[in-house]
């Protein structure tokens, strides 16, 4: 904790956070109403239906920890959208893969194309689209570091 109290440019900030989490919130819950996924489950299908991948690939892929991906990966192969694999060369990697129903899962979600948050992107210019991919990738970041440390802040508004 930083001992101050947030400044008007920090609370903008997080307010600006709050606003864009709300906008897609609507396209999350449709996710979990139509299929009971997870936009993490998501993400993961999505990759793993372009080729299997390396647990600890996908990990890192997604951004995650491996017990993060653990937890993802065991919903998933419960409903029997995902199988896990020994690698017959080293015993010590995990190879994932789509099944056929992983397959028709992703096949039948809807496109984050068809959005209104990628209209909005496609409205924007190059240096627009560059500075707000540098600006979320850096918050990204800075979030992840937070959660593997202690927080930066812990006095955060309680209205953004």
């Amino acid at each position: 904790m930083s001992g101050h109290p947030p400044s008007d440019s920090e609370r903008l900030a997080l307010k600006a956070v709050v606003n864009l989490l709300r906008l897609s919130e609507p396209l999350i819950f449709e996710l979990w109403r139509s299929h009971e996924l997870t936009l993490a489950q998501v993400q993961c299908l999505r990759i793993l239906s372009i080729q299997p991948e390396q647990a600890g690939d996908l990990a890192k892929r997604l951004s995650m920890s491996s017990t993060s991906l653990t937890r993802i990966l065991e919903r998933l192969e419960s409903r029997q959208l995902v199988d896990r694999i020994v690698d017959v060369h080293d015993r010590r990697r995990i190879w994932v893969r789509l099944t056929e129903a992983g397959q028709q899962t992703v096949s039948s979600l809807s496109s984050w194309y068809a959005t209104p948050l990628f209209q909005a992107i496609q409205a924007m210019n190059p240096v627009e689209l560059a500075e707000l991919t540098g600006v979320l990738n850096r918050f990204n970041q800075a979030v992840r570091v937070c959660e593997n440390g202690p927080p930066v802040r812990a006095d955060l508004p309680s209205e953004p």
